[in-house]
This record gives C-alpha cells, sequence and structure tokens, in this order.
C-alpha cells in the first residue's frame, strides 16, 4: 500500500432558518362523544381556514393527532368526554407567523392553543453539502500540512469515510400559549441552524520533496 496520512476534518455550513411549522390544538368537553368532536372539529376547521386566510398553503397542512375520551370523576364514573385535535402547518412566510398564530386561535376560540413552533431549513440537503465541502477542506489542509512536515508530497486519495453528519444546534421552538386578546401579532424570531459534517481521508504520500 505505500506510506500514507489518514486524517480527520470537520466542517460547518450555517443559514438562518427558513421554515416554520405550526403546531396548532382544538379541544371540546362535552356530556357526550359527538358533542365534544363536534365542537373540536368546529374549532380546529376555523383555525384551519384562518391559516389559509393568512397565508399556509393547503397542501402543507397536516393533521397530527387525534383523540377522543372519557373524563372521569371518581373513577369509573364517566362525567364528560373530550375531544382534540392537533394539525401541523408549514410555512416559509417567516414574517407573518406571529400574526398567523394569533390569527388562528382567535378563530379557534377557547378550545384553541398553539402547542409549539418548530424551525428548519428548506435546503436542507444543499447545506449538508457545504458541510461536508468545508470537512473535506479541512481534511485537506492537515494532509497537506503533515505531508509538508514528512517533507514529501501529498498524492491521490486512497480512502473517504463519512463519520458524522448532524444539526450542530437543537431547532428553536416556543412554549405552548393559549389565546392572546391582542389583535397584532406575536413576536416571533426563527434563528439560525447549522450543519456539521466530519470527514476521515487518506491520502498516499508521495516522494520527498
Amino acid at each position: 500500500m505505500g506510506r500514507s496520512v489518514t486524517v480527520t476534518g470537520r466542517g460547518r455550513a450555517s443559514a438562518p432558518y427558513d421554515v416554520a411549522t405550526l403546531n396548532l390544538a382544538a379541544s371540546a368537553r362535552a356530556a357526550n362523544p359527538s358533542d365534544a368532536t363536534a365542537r373540536a372539529s368546529y374549532a380546529m376547521q376555523a383555525m384551519r381556514e384562518a391559516v389559509v386566510r393568512g397565508g399556509a398553503d393547503e397542501r402543507t397542512l397536516a393533521t397530527t393527532s387525534v383523540s377522543l375520551n372519557p373524563v372521569h370523576d371518581p373513577w369509573p364514573t364517566v362525567v364528560a368526554y373530550e375531544a382534540s385535535l392537533s394539525l401541523a402547518v408549514r410555512t416559509t412566510d417567516l414574517e407573518h407567523v406571529g400574526s398567523m398564530l394569533v390569527a388562528a386561535v382567535q378563530a379557534g376560540g377557547d378550545g384553541a392553543r398553539v402547542d409549539g413552533i418548530s424551525f428548519s431549513h428548506d435546503d436542507a440537503a444543499g447545506l449538508e453539502s457545504a458541510a461536508r465541502d468545508a470537512a473535506y477542506a479541512n481534511a485537506r489542509a492537515k494532509a497537506e500540512q503533515y505531508a509538508g512536515l514528512a517533507g514529501q508530497a501529498l498524492g491521490e486519495v486512497r480512502h473517504i469515510a463519512e463519520a458524522e453528519i448532524g444539526g450542530g444546534g437543537m431547532p428553536r421552538r416556543m412554549m405552548a400559549m393559549a389565546a392572546a386578546d391582542s389583535g397584532g401579532g406575536m413576536p416571533v424570531d426563527g434563528g439560525e441552524g447549522s450543519v456539521n459534517a466530519v470527514v476521515t481521508v487518506t491520502w498516499a504520500l508521495g516522494p520527498s520533496v
């Protein structure tokens, strides 16, 4: 195989988050299952219509949970039924996320709430590619340094192994919140996220220089 040098390079690529996923929920309690379901469904439909009016694409809406449970007081006596629905709304219009949230909760009424917001990158693959570029450049710079210290030229690549691709920070989330009586929007800051890459590369060592 001849002489070689193996190094590990690390790279990072960062960009502001440009996608927000809003987690909306509506719940209702009633004496029978059908009434509880109808009230929760009505509230969720109103929230759904509000976010669409606010600019959300209907194709991005996804129901994430549906539940209908008896309420006991005390057990096993059933005193009511509680229904709840959850909806995920994906939007790239971060500028109007705050006003969209307020409009949704106002439309849904007392049973409406926001369970949180998560942020992500629309072009995650592009960010990963940039992180790989940086990791490889870092590895090559190290290899060239070691080859120079050894008085030899850097030869061809013999082996490449990607050790890690991962986020440099957790997506930012807002805490759950109830309805606000303000007519304005909530302040929402998406922030910035990063992707890390780690690569191990082996180069052959050429003749002495």
